[in-house]
């Protein structure tokens, strides 16, 4: 994958500085303002939704897609651990999922039903660990936990993570939650868990994922919903009144595409005739990226939160925050090298204040993922 920074005419040192500062301040910084992770034990180690005062299946897999990326075995370990001690579901229907919400107060599960956006990232951080630390087991970890997600027999209220009519991900395997989140769609993860497992399972659920992605995306914005039927209609949900917008989760759909499309351009160019048949789906994501880029370029300062065809969103919306500035930044790796939209949304993420306060979870740790994205460390 590309280093858009160089692209855009930073020089190596400067970069590697920005990603120091960047780590320093979330991993290392003072506990009251900067910081998000902490140790439990001299082996554990844990990420605080600092807002909600809660630990997130999310935001440990993010965690260690950072640790990995970032080559720091020690910290990647420390929240594996944590992750398979804590959260991992260990007997009954749930057995193999991780509980989205643990407690900081005393570290138990607070809802052991999983979020499949944590043990997507959990799955593809392991594989990226594996290749990184050069260590079998962290493989075989992912392994397991991808053939959970794929295969997992359904058991009384808990259905397997991909929908076996839809053939998607679920917006959570429990019962009554038979519809998605169109950023749980991590086409480029698929195609790595195919690779990992020869499961041809995984690339039919590819090319389902972008064939949704395709309705669930609007045809002029390219913005698309936090949550969606499996046939891409917006849907509101009684917990998440607005989740038939464009806020916080959808924030990731572009980046999602743009890792895809550079997954997928860097597997043509090393055999062509191999992956011929993805181009497609690479042509329609970059369109996408475009449409999505394009659309918020013309409306600076441009807004967080609307719906997907651009109108008002139902109450008060935000200006621009930090996760969307960086989901925006790494959706360029996507793009054609020279692409006029690279230059203005990747200076967006490289100037952009690291996020501080009550709410630098989630914008940090997408800041954190996009400025690995646009340094190129995703290659792998």
């Amino acid at each position: 994958m590309r280093n858009i920074f160089l692209e855009i005419g930073k020089n190596p040192k400067e970069i590697q500085e920005k990603l120091d500062k960047a780590y320093a301040h979330f991993f290392e910084g003072d506990a009251d303002s900067q910081r998000i992770c902490f140790d439990k034990a001299h082996d554990e180690a844990y990420i605080v939704d600092i807002g909600h005062n809660d630990i997130r299946s999310e935001g440990m897999s993010y965690g260690m897609t950072i640790a990995a990326l970032l080559n720091r075995q020690d910290l990647f370990d420390k929240l594996w651990n944590f992750a398979q001690r804590y959260m991992k579901n260990k007997e009954g229907a749930l057995a193999g999922y991780y509980s989205w919400q643990v407690s900081t107060a005393d570290f138990t599960m607070m809802d052991p039903g999983p979020a499949p956006d944590g043990e997507e990232y959990f799955a593809a951080a392991l594989l990226y660990a594996a290749k990184i630390f050069k260590n079998e087991k962290y493989k075989q970890d992912a392994i397991q936990l991808i053939n959970d997600i794929a295969h997992k027999p359904c058991e009384g209220a808990v259905h397997t993570m991909m929908d076996a009519n839809a053939g998607l991900v679920r917006f959570s395997p429990m019962e009554g939650n038979d519809f998605t989140d169109p950023s749980y769609n991590t086409v480029a993860f698929y195609r790595m868990y195919g690779e990992a497992t020869g499961d041809k399972f995984w690339n039919q659920i590819a090319g389902n994922s972008v064939a949704y992605l395709k309705k669930a995306t609007h045809p002029v914005t390219g913005l698309a919903a936090d949550y969606s039927e499996f046939d891409g209609t917006p849907k509101a949900t009684p917990w998440h009144r607005e989740s038939d917008c464009f806020c916080g989760d959808a924030w990731r759909v572009a980046w999602n595409m743009g890792l895809d499309a550079a997954y997928v351009t860097d597997a043509l160019e090393q055999a062509p005739e191999k992956f011929a048949g993805l181009a497609q789906d690479r042509d329609w994501e970059v369109c996408t990226i475009r449409k999505i880029l394009g659309y918020l370029n013309t409306r600076r300062p441009y807004l967080s939160d609307m719906r997907v065809d651009g109108s008002p969103f139902p109450r008060e919306p935000r200006f621009a925050t930090g996760g969307l500035i960086a989901m925006n930044g790494a959706a360029t790796v996507g793009l054609p090298k020279g692409d006029p939209l690279i230059k203005p949304f990747a200076e967006d993420l490289w100037n952009m204040e690291i996020p501080s306060g009550t709410w630098r979870y989630y914008d940090g740790t997408l800041y954190m993922l996009g400025l690995l994205a646009c340094s190129g460390k995703f290659n792998v």
